[in-house]
């Protein structure tokens, strides 16, 4: 391996290590090596890259759903949802837990990013689940799994993202993502029934005197029909052929912004509020993206990409070991590091491999974005723990944290080996979504 590559390698995880934000790492990296190994006239690689990262169309679509989100949590929709989810299933043994996987995936996948809706449930449902007598584990487990199924339900930034970066249709993620979203929700919420149905301590139902009435329930239901029929609309014209995901984005901003003035709740602190949310989430990504459009064209010119596709081959993995071995690959650096740069350091290098095997490219990559999730709540370092840990009430620790997010952490173990077995079956919606 030659030197400028094993300091790319060496240098990126250093300068992690020291706390160095991801973007300004893979710059550093990019810049100090080119100067060194290539001359300064190369530095203007860089700047071609920068410029043609922010040209992609697709990116369009980050501060539009952003904005969408921002509009959204401004008409206090994630209350609304939670308080529908509560009333219909508050009665049941661990129904709160069940609402809260619900209402956590809703919200996460209307703001296309995890944080969000881990940090409001954590402030709204876990200190309810508690107060009613819910144990510590039960109650957070479903604020930290629910959160990391927003990225699966579209619309979502991380498969935009990784659009951008493998060629995969967004629209094509997005409908491959739907299923195995809603399908890990429902699997969490099987899950909480049955461990609360063998005991039923620990998460026990609203009594019969305080669950309310059909009256009551029919009254929220009418709150969630606005917001659920906005994603419809987005992703609808997605499907129907009508608008590109960023055009889709567009739509959906729009009509968020109508549903918050149509509530009332739009006025000039809510709306300005809500521009500089979209601005803070865009800038951050756009640098991020900008740190990964430096690492890509370093890779491209160190030939690592080559190299590693060389290992590969000579290994003559092939199928599903090369698939598992992916997998592991990627499990591993979602124990450490957040979704975003992981796809901005492992696809440029993986993707050849990927293509030049008998893996199906569309649903590999698939089954990495539902990996990207799972590295979400994976100890020691799952970013979902750490949202919640600034929000949490007293003696909901890193403890409870580790022991609640187990279980679901063995479900999407599960699942995601059975999309390993069986890729033909996760191609089947998003190829006939999109008329493949």
């Amino acid at each position: 391996m030659s030197p400028d590559i094993i300091i790319l390698l060496l240098g990126l995880v250093a300068l992690m290590a020291l706390g160095i934000p991801i973007c300004f790492a893979m710059m550093s990296v990019a810049s100090v090596i080119l100067l060194v190994f290539y001359g300064s006239g190369l530095l203007n690689v860089l700047n071609a890259a920068f410029v043609y990262q922010m040209q992609s169309e697709s990116l369009l679509a980050i501060p539009m759903f952003a904005l969408m989100a921002a509009f959204l949590q401004t008409s206090g929709i994630g209350g609304d949802i939670y308080e529908f989810f509560h009333k219909w299933l508050g009665g049941i043994n661990g129904g709160l837990a069940m609402a809260t996987v619900a209402t956590t995936a809703v919200i996460a996948a209307m703001s296309g990013v995890a944080a969000t809706a881990t940090i409001m449930m954590g402030l709204i449902a876990l200190p309810a689940m508690l107060d009613r007598g819910y144990d510590k584990a039960l109650a957070t487990g479903p604020v930290l799994a629910g959160g990391c199924l927003g990225p699966l339900i579209p619309p979502s930034t991380i498969m935009i993202i990784m659009s951008s970066y493998t060629g995969v249709s967004a629209g094509w993620l997005f409908a491959g993502g739907a299923l195995p979203g809603v399908g890990l929700a429902l699997l969490f919420i099987i899950y909480i029934g049955i461990r609360c149905a063998i005991n039923p301590k620990l998460g026990p139902g609203i009594p019969k005197a305080e669950r309310p009435s059909w009256g009551e329930k029919m009254r929220v239901f009418k709150k969630v029909i606005a917001p659920i029929a906005i994603i419809v609309l987005v992703l609808g014209c997605i499907y129907a052929g009508i608008a590109t995901p960023t055009e889709a984005a567009g739509v959906g901003a729009f009509a968020s912004m109508v549903y918050a003035l149509i509530t009332r709740k739009l006025n000039v602190k809510n709306l300005r509020a809500s521009l500089i949310q979209t601005m803070e989430v865009s800038a951050m990504l756009m640098w991020i993206l900008m740190g990964g459009a430096a690492y890509n064209s370093l890779v491209n010119i160190t030939r690592l990409s080559d190299v590693v596709a060389a290992a590969f081959a000579s290994s003559n993995l092939d199928g599903l070991p090369l698939m598992l071995l992916i997998f592991a690959l990627f499990f591993v650096m979602g124990m450490f590091l957040d979704t975003t740069p992981i796809i901005m350091i492992a696809i440029p290098i993986l993707l050849p491999v990927i293509q030049a095997s008998s893996l199906d490219t569309n649903a590999t990559i698939l089954i990495l974005c539902v990996t990207l999730c799972l590295g979400m709540i994976t100890p020691p370092f799952g970013i979902n723990m750490f949202y919640l840990q600034g929000v949490a009430p007293p003696g909901v620790d890193t403890k409870v944290m580790y022991k609640a997010v187990m279980p679901y952490v063995i479900i999407f173990l599960v699942a995601c080996f059975f999309m390993m077995l069986f890729p033909e079956l996760i191609v089947i919606f998003p190829n006939a979504a999109m008329g493949y």
